[in-house]
């Protein structure tokens, strides 16, 4: 039986339509890195510092904060109570938790679709020691009951579980996946004994297949499938609590109202958490829909950088403000390690978690250990530093303000000959270009509309696969602002650096939206 290697849930007590100003917020912070019986994790505590940074610079009320030998389970219940107790009706709470993560077969039966019930592995938790250890966990049925209570008080909760339940990756990444073998049926069946013949436990209370009418959840992907930790920025992180933090700051209101409502949220979290992942997650809201179309989740205040001097003056939109890449760390740099070779490519630096190109057997990799690139010479490796560089600039506005492509088939791998189509979502912007940033370097421009009309007859919405191997990122531009002579030098042909220099130009700090799909291949 697998167990994660890290397993973020987030925990919020979402305020109703409409958000009633006068509500407080609170939060239950949990990050654990460091292990004594499992294996140690790089990006849980990272998550959590940055989600608690977040909620803070919202105002959140009171925020109790439980690290690594912190976060025991009498802690955590402790936690829970007093800001279950300091909470009132229309009141949110944040529960986060960043580390282990793990599964055994349903405590109740019929309790769970997959037959499986999850639960957090706390520090003290030692399967070579159960008799003594095992109560150091918190099962899915006992948050369901916290979350219950909770909803009998009117506060509501929206669960994000930024986790994995499963082993097993198609791509060759370095990030730890966030679980581990058990590999022993015997300590899974001693495990289920001791939960299940815990006569007055809460971990037995009652059924949690059902999720509570206050309760919405967030997950990092479906069960099925593994949650690696990825490179964001230079840190080890969870993909899915990197773009939740960002949301709690603002990047989510779109409209700037001051309010995140479920749609927001969802739409950002999306783009955003497919994007930082590079396409090895999919986040997975329940229930499925909002539950009304204007359902608030949580408000927001005005970030820093919007009062800064980079945001470009601009008619009203009706949209948050656009900050331009610079002031979101964005450095036209790409840290690299260079193997094989006295050859130093341009415009590159030293770090921590770096790009890595191996020019004896060609292999360019990226910071989360995916080819990237193949047969990468030194006549051609500055295209592949330039076409990153450019990508790093893009995400950045992205973060702000991410536009979408709807892909079909979704996966994390496409494999020689397959084919993809794809579809650009222009949104509410009259100009929109669409281009393809090839794992060569290579610029491809497949559509371009102009004041809402069409210039191409047949644009390109499919694509088969075919050597060279390695990732390919569609790119699409959605823009009020004109887009037609970046349009053109598309059209004449542009290497990443002087196109990066065009946007930088044109839409850095504009109110412009980009949408980023990535596109791993390999021939089998």
């Amino acid at each position: 039986m697998p167990i994660c290697l890290r397993f973020l849930m987030l925990g919020l007590i979402l305020a109703v339509p409409g958000l009633a100003q006068a509500a407080n917020s609170f939060a239950l912070v949990i990050g654990i890195n460091e292990y004594k019986a499992v294996p140690s994790l790089d990006g849980a505590r990272n998550d959590a510092e940055d989600i608690a940074t977040a909620l803070s610079r919202k105002g959140t009320t009171r925020i109790i904060s439980l690290m690594d030998r912190q976060a025991t389970k009498q802690n955590i219940v402790n936690a829970w109570t007093t800001l279950l107790n300091d909470a009132r009706e229309g009141d949110t709470i944040f529960v986060t938790y960043a580390g282990h993560g793990a599964q055994i077969k349903q405590i109740i039966q019929g309790d769970e679709n997959d037959g499986l019930d999850e639960f957090w592995v706390l520090p003290g938790f030692d399967p070579k020691n159960l008799k003594e250890t095992w109560k150091e966990s918190v099962f899915d049925n006992e948050l369901h009951q916290w979350f219950t209570e909770a909803g009998t008080r009117g506060i509501k909760v929206v669960f994000v579980s930024d986790s994995c339940h499963a082993g097993g990756m198609n791509r060759a990444v370095r990030g730890k996946l966030r679980y581990v073998e058990f590999g022993d049926s015997r300590v899974l069946g001693e495990l289920l004994a001791m939960v299940s013949g815990s006569a007055g436990s809460s971990v037995v209370t009652e059924p949690e297949s059902r999720t509570p009418a206050n309760v919405t959840m967030l997950a990092a992907t479906s069960e099925a499938l593994p949650v690696p930790e990825v490179v964001i920025e230079g840190r080890s992180r969870g993909a899915l609590s990197w773009a939740f933090a960002r949301a709690v700051e603002g990047k989510a209101d779109r409209n700037a109202d001051g309010t995140v409502t479920r749609i927001e949220l969802e739409d950002y979290v999306l783009a955003t958490v497919r994007m930082r992942s590079e396409s090895l997650q999919t986040p997975v809201f329940t229930p499925v829909a909002a539950r009304d179309a204007n359902e608030a989740l949580f408000g927001v205040t005005q970030m820093p950088e919007m009062a800064s001097s980079s945001v470009r003056p601009a008619e009203k939109t009706g949209r948050r403000p656009m900050v331009r890449a610079r002031e979101l760390g964005f450095d036209p740099l790409l840290p690299l390690t260079v193997k094989g070779t006295d050859v130093m490519p341009e415009d590159i630096e030293k770090g921590v978690h770096t790009y890595e190109w191996d020019a004896a057997t060609g292999l360019f990799r990226s910071p989360n250990g995916d080819i990237v690139a193949e047969k990468v010479s030194p006549f051609t490796v500055n295209d592949i530093v330039s076409k990153f560089i450019l990508l790093d600039f893009l995400k950045a506005i992205a973060s702000q303000n991410p536009g979408r492509i709807i892909v079909s088939p979704e996966q994390q791998i496409y494999l020689a000959n397959e084919h993809i189509k794809f579809d650009a979502i222009r949104g509410d912007y009259k100009n929109m270009l669409v281009f393809n940033l090839a794992n060569t370097g290579e610029i491809q421009f497949l559509d371009m509309v102009l004041n809402g009309e069409p210039q191409f007859k047949t644009p390109l919405k499919e694509m088969k696969i075919v050597e060279p191997f390695g990732s390919d990122h569609l790119v699409v531009i959605s823009s009020n602002e004109s887009l037609e002579a970046i349009g053109r030098i598309l059209e004449r042909g542009v290497a990443p650096k002087e196109l990066l220099a065009s946007l930088s130009q044109r839409i850095d700090g504009t109110d412009s939206s980009i949408g980023i799909l990535p596109l791993y291949t390999r021939e089998n």
